[in-house]
């Protein structure tokens, strides 16, 4: 009950303070405020607003949760304070009690919430303290963000209101120092609350640096609020302004913050912040470039023109440098330092064509691998690349790009729905943190390479493979020559010899005629078991006397005493003889590796003609081939005899069990089998 009336309690007095800062605002004139010294207090109180709401919806999707509890407190402080900075004034014009104590709230405690979000930075998201070494280094950032409330409580009235004294004591006690020591002390103060952020920040980092991948990204949302805070204070600092101009830049910082960290509890997938990250910093760092930039030109504009010129003159000056030459000299500075912190992944064209003619300059494999690795490092900055390239025959080749960091990210390369290759990256680091775009930049370039590198190590195979067709057919050549010459010639010269030999001995010895016929009878069966062989060896004689279903049937029918089957065929007359043995092939090697391994009890095999290719499927159920398990020659068969004849092979194994090998032989131009009409 606790927990949920959390969020409403949050919300609740949140919305009553800040109506109670909006009708106070409303309820004074600009003369009250200005005699009071103070602004409008609705602008202080609506920050607050903006973290109770983000603390409303942590607590309501996380109950109990310590980040949504501390967001809270802070809204609810923050909003009071806006609520009690417009009593001061509204007290203060009607002569009503309360202002002495509203007013030091305001100007002692208030500075306590910038304490509070430097705790929600060290908190985040866990809601304890950064582990490991980096915790006293947390402990003292949070001692230094409450440095400034603290001496803010114990300095006296005559240094904390530089404009006089208050319209009351101020002073919970007495300390017994100088004013000098008190300002001093401070001033001290201010920069360690200040940079209290910039420490919190860098904690923010080291969290991410050990943190699991959800963690991480819940991260880096709070880092780059983080970030924004920073740059916040920085722009305060930079301007030396105050008053409304503070009031906003602050507002955009809490705003940053409140909405990054219930972003980042809540649904840290729900955007690229990556790209955020890296959109943020880089402009910051253009921006500090370009206003330096600003400020030299500026001077020296001065310098040189000083009161020679009036001010039209000026104005037109002014113009006619910025259209010709400053405009352009910004925008190669911005370039230039864009480049110079993320290299040159915004600029795809360039990355590409520069790829491009690296491959172009480099011929064999052992070359392209590194010289990709390179322009993937130089493309994104990065100190690691490492590629992995899929050859044709399921083996890797990979190059690598500079020393191997601790950790690395792998991203899969893929095309056409086929994984061609994988690329390896460094975890940590700024320029690792890949938007949705910079990911896809660097598939793009890695698949084009991966792609042309693989299309070389097909024309290499397909050279391979004429050879090997070239030898496998001399070979063939050979043996069939050798088993004529040495084997099937000898025997039918013998079998003349003993049927001349018969002829002679017909008159004067009959026995040894009928012998010498029986013998040669003998050798000719022989002979013909050899012609049988070679030419089983050739094409098996199934295909030829019973046609390819019947013959797949006929294999099914020799391995049913271990294995149920099923075969159905579609369109399996009048296919090409190659298509024929490839796919009778490959049906029995397939069958010989279910009894042998699968352990199956039923095996479906499916043969369809389409117009343009064969498709050959035997499916079982059985255990499947594991992860870890090398193809044999019996798989690395099935697929060289698909892309003997320009197919494929695959042996996958589906979620439901099983194994399924699938084939798929293409007939070729003017092939396809003959389609008899009913």
């Amino acid at each position: 009950m606790r927990r949920v009336l959390e969020p409403v309690v949050v919300g609740v007095a949140s919305l009553v303070a800040v109506a109670a800062s909006l009708w106070l605002d409303l309820a004074t004139t600009d003369a009250e405020r200005a005699a009071a010294t103070t602004e409008p207090a609705t602008s202080t109180a609506l920050p607050g607003l903006l973290l109770a709401a983000a603390s409303v919806i942590v607590l309501a999707g996380r109950p109990g949760d310590a980040v949504g509890r501390l967001l809270g407190v802070v809204a609810v402080a923050w909003t009071l304070d806006g609520a009690l900075y417009g009593w001061v004034a509204f007290a203060l014009a009607h002569d009503l009690p309360g202002t002495d104590l509203a007013f030091w709230f305001v100007a002692r405690v208030g500075a306590f919430l910038l304490s509070g979000l430097v705790a929600l930075l060290l908190l985040y998201p866990t809601g304890t303290l950064v582990p490991g070494r980096a915790r006293p280094a947390a402990v003292a950032v949070l001692a230094a963000s409450v440095a400034l409330p603290v001496m803010l409580l114990l300095a006296p009235d005559s240094v904390v209101f530089a404009a006089g004294e208050p319209v009351g004591s101020t002073e919970l006690v007495a300390v017994p120092w100088s004013d000098a020591t008190a300002e001093a002390l401070l001033r001290a103060a201010q920069v360690l609350t200040l940079g209290s952020i910039v420490g919190a920040v860098a904690l923010v980092w080291v969290r991410h640096r050990g943190a699991d991948p959800t963690e991480r990204t819940r991260l880096r949302w709070l880092l780059w609020a983080g970030i924004m805070c920073v740059l916040m204070v920085a722009a305060g600092a930079t301007l030396s302004v105050g008053g409304l101009v503070t009031t906003v830049l602050l507002d955009l910082a809490v705003a940053a913050l409140a909405v990054s960290v219930t972003i980042g509890l809540l649904r840290p997938d729900l955007g690229d912040v990556d790209a955020l990250v890296a959109w943020t910093l880089t402009t910051a760092v253009v921006a500090a470039a370009v206003v330096a930039v600003d400020v030299l030109v500026l001077a020296a504009g001065t310098a040189l023109l000083g009161d020679r010129l009036d001010e039209r003159d000026a104005t037109l000056v002014v113009l006619v440098l910025a259209v010709l030459v400053y405009g352009p000299l910004r925008a190669w500075l911005g370039a230039r330092v864009r480049r110079l912190l993320l290299g040159r992944r915004t600029d795809r064209y360039g990355a590409v064509t520069g790829l491009a003619a690296r491959l172009e300059t480099t011929g064999t494999i052992d070359e392209q691998l590194p010289a990709l690795a390179g322009a993937v490092a130089e493309t994104f900055k990065v100190g690691h690349v490492r590629v992995e390239v899929v050859t044709p025959g399921g083996g890797l080749l990979s190059a690598s790009h500079g020393p191997p960091p601790a950790e690395l990210q792998e991203i899969d390369i893929a095309y056409q729905g086929e994984r061609v290759g994988r690329l390896a990256l460094p975890v940590q680091g700024f320029r690792s943190m890949l938007s949705h775009r910079d990911q896809g930049l660097l598939v793009d370039l890695v698949r084009q390479a991966a792609v042309a590198i693989r299309a070389r190590l097909l024309a290499t195979e397909l050279q391979e493979s004429r050879e090997r067709l070239v030898l496998g057919r001399e070979d063939d050549r050979r043996r069939i020559r050798r088993d004529l010459h040495d084997g099937l010639g000898p025997a039918l010269g013998g079998v003349a010899l003993r049927l001349q030999a018969a002829g002679n001995a017909v008159a004067t010895d009959p026995e040894r005629a009928r012998e010498l016929v029986g013998l040669a009878r003998t050798e000719v069966s022989n002979a013909l078991d050899d012609v049988r062989r070679l030419v089983h060896d050739l094409r098996p004689p199934a295909l030829d006397d019973l046609g390819l279903e019947a013959a797949v049937r006929q294999q099914a029918d020799r391995v049913r005493s271990a294995v149920a089957v099923t075969v159905s065929a579609v369109g399996t007359t009048g296919l090409p003889a190659a298509v024929e043995v490839a796919a009778y092939r490959i049906v029995a090697e397939a069958l010989t590796n279910v009894v042998k391994h699968a352990g199956a009890e039923r095996v479906d095999v499916r043969l369809e003609a389409g117009d343009t290719g064969l498709d050959v499927v035997v499916a079982d159920d059985g255990c499947g081939i594991g992860p870890d398990v090398t193809a044999g020659v019996g798989l690395l068969s099935l697929r060289e005899r698909a892309e003997e004849l320009g197919g494929r092979c695959e042996v996958v194994c589906p979620d439901a069990g099983g194994t399924t090998v699938h084939a798929v032989l293409p007939y070729g131009r003017g092939t396809a089998p003959e389609r008899s009409t009913p």
